[in-house]
């Protein structure tokens, strides 16, 4: 629980809903947050405090606010242009949507691996991903290079029936030892 976090999601900023976010190693979830906060906080761009606005555009945005809105507008230009016309008669629209660009890209910069906006990555994640690592902690799946999908699924799959099989036997009353619950991960002809 300690490494992930929750924060704004893009697609439903302005309601404030959140989505969870990987904390660990990343900037993205508190930079998030606090645009979140400066869109509750103000009513658009221009009523920023000129010093905030120059700490957004040098650690978050890494470049001006004029330029991201010029991106946000040939972005919309091609698939909704309503929304650049909205943005020009309510400021607070035209805030959301320079802030939803930084939210939006970091799950791109992540995917893609873009190396300079590495602390602004995006991954969404929850708990039970720390709870496989510690699972496959010591075993061969331990380095996440050495995950394929189908052996994962396969191991995930066979530990759920191993567990479903210990609950059914202490059903009947069957008394087991309690380190059978963790058996980790094992390659096939290894049982």
């Amino acid at each position: 629980m300690t490494d992930v976090m929750m924060a704004p999601a893009a697609d439903m900023f302005e309601m404030g809903v959140k989505l969870q976010v990987l904390k660990r190693g990343s900037l993205f979830p508190m930079r998030a947050q606090k645009l979140y906060d400066l869109y509750q906080t103000y009513e658009s761009i221009e009523a920023i405090p000129p010093k905030e606005r120059q700490k957004l555009e040098q650690r978050v945005f890494q470049k001006n606010l004029d330029e991201v809105w010029g991106e946000c507008k040939a972005f919309f230009s091609e698939r909704d242009p309503r929304q650049i016309t909205r943005a020009q008669e309510n400021p607070k629209r035209k805030m959301a949507l320079i802030f939803r660009w930084y939210l939006g890209l970091a799950t791109h910069w992540g995917v893609q691996g873009v190396e300079e906006r590495k602390m602004d990555y995006q991954i969404w994640c929850g708990p039970s991903m720390g709870a496989f690592n510690d699972w496959v902690r010591g075993t061969y799946l331990e380095e996440p290079e050495k995950r394929g999908v189908v052996d994962v699924a396969q191991q995930i799959m066979q530990g759920a029936a191993f567990l479903y099989r210990l609950q059914s036997l202490r059903a009947k009353g069957v008394e087991l030892p309690a380190a059978w619950v963790m058996t980790p991960p094992q390659r096939r002809g290894e049982l």
